[in-house]
């Protein structure tokens, strides 16, 4: 019981008690809502690491549950910034945001996003499942009850507004750009919440942080009516934890070799037996595609699409050359000069390349108020903040991009291909002896 409300409790591994008042708990039991029950946050991962077996049904009510967290932190913190209504007000909306942000996820999450129809991503189908479902119901009765209790419209919210808000359509409102940074920015709770739980779930401790640490440390910074999330000068550390969980956690599991290479033919099954190549544009024929009626295709195709055959038996490309996790211009040049040659000597339909690139954060050298990666540093001998890269060694120096290319070769040319690579390195490169 809590402000007499009742609130349903749902056990999470992570975060322990998840609290859901009872007009959530409506769009938590809707059909597109349990269909995330059904897609896997880290699509076939569970093939390497046996353990990811997890949902984006547990990782959206996680996001909604640190979102309040970090939320109740800044406010009690700065207790006059909002007033009492507009604090309920805007923690419902950025509930709701959280609950419902990764709606529109497509069979298998970003492994086959290239799927949906053309010009639209996943973020434009969750607008359409919080707009065109029940959903905009229970959103709306959220914001009506809302509206009634401090006898004012002003409190209302709506699907629009949820909308809006989320894909930064809010305009010049101050406060509605400030609640999206919880949700989108270098240090938002959707990043925190996927780093521990998918750490978790494969049983790694790359993405480990101290939660508590970080959270305690986020403070809000305001000048001139716009307001930051900003990290108190002592808890730089947490941040910088936080932010080297994400990099080990790229490197080491999001970019797996066979991770990548799975994704990669997952994507091309859709691409063979999808009609029109592609899922439905229509929301609600949309909603019918989950993981498991991907994996049914699969398997009903497994004897006619080489594709099928190669996930359900495992058998995979093998790796003949890869990059340093830094590739430059030089090491890319290689690569590419490799990989002609392999083509020209083993075939193209024998060979797949593959390039993983991602910035380790995005993170301003420079501090600069307007830039909205900027993270604030707030600092007891100033009135103005300071910027985390100047004020974090480690942050300022993790900058070059993760640009790992890898090229893999069929089976039966495994050991002609990677003689290939071994030479033709050698004859570009040359031997630490004759260096």
């Amino acid at each position: 019981m809590k402000e007499g409300k009742q609130f349903e409790r749902f056990r999470d591994p992570i975060h322990g008690f998840i609290e859901v008042t009872p007009l959530e708990l409506k769009i938590i039991d809707s059909a597109p809502f349990q269909r995330l029950r059904g897609i896997h946050q880290l699509a076939l991962t569970h093939l390497i690491y046996h353990g990811a077996e997890h949902s984006r049904f547990g990782h959206s009510l996680g996001v909604m549950h640190l979102a309040s967290r970090v939320f109740d932190t800044v406010i009690a913190k700065n207790p006059k910034i909002f007033s009492d209504a507009q604090r309920e007000w805007y923690r419902q909306i950025l509930r709701l945001i959280a609950l419902t942000h990764d709606l529109g996820h497509p069979p298998f999450s970003h492994a086959s996003e290239s799927i949906l129809a053309i010009g639209l991503e996943h973020e434009d189908f969750t607008e359409k499942i919080i707009k065109e479902t029940e959903i905009a119901d229970y959103i709306n009765e959220i914001g009506q009850t809302l509206a009634a209790n401090y006898g004012s419209d002003d409190y209302a919210i709506s699907p629009e507004l949820i909308s809006d808000i989320y894909l930064g359509r809010s305009g010049d409102n101050p406060h509605f750009i400030f609640l999206r940074k919880f949700m989108d920015s270098e240090l938002d709770c959707d990043k925190m919440d996927y780093l521990l739980r998918d750490s978790y779930y494969c049983g790694v401790k790359y993405g480990s942080f101290d939660l508590e640490r970080l959270i305690g440390s986020i403070d809000i910074y305001e000048r001139e009516s716009q307001l930051w999330l900003a990290v108190d000068k002592g808890g730089i550390h947490a941040v910088e934890e936080f932010i080297l969980a994400r990099y080990f956690m790229f490197v080491q599991v999001y970019f797996h070799r066979a991770r990548r290479l799975y994704d990669k033919m997952l994507t091309w099954f859709l691409q063979e037996e999808l009609p029109d190549k592609r899922y439905p544009s229509d929301v609600h024929e949309y909603l019918k595609w989950d993981d498991a009626r991907v994996w049914g295709l699969i398997k009903e195709k497994e004897s006619s699409n080489e594709w099928a055959d190669r996930i359900i038996n495992r058998r995979l490309f093998s790796v003949v050359d890869e990059s340093s996790t830094h590739s430059g211009y030089e090491e890319s040049r290689i690569s590419n000069i490799i990989l002609s040659d392999l083509r020209r000597e083993i075939g193209r339909e024998s060979i797949i390349v593959d390039s993983a690139d991602k910035a380790p954060h995005k993170i301003p050298s420079r501090h600069d108020i307007d830039d909205e990666k900027a993270i604030p540093v707030i600092v007891p001998y100033s009135q103005y903040p300071v910027s985390l890269s100047d004020e974090s060694g480690i942050i300022n120096n993790i900058t070059k991009p993760i640009n790992i290319i890898r090229i893999y070769a069929k089976e039966e040319y495994f050991d002609k291909a990677k003689a290939i690579c071994e030479q033709r390195r050698k004859d570009m490169i040359g031997t630490s002896e004759e260096d």
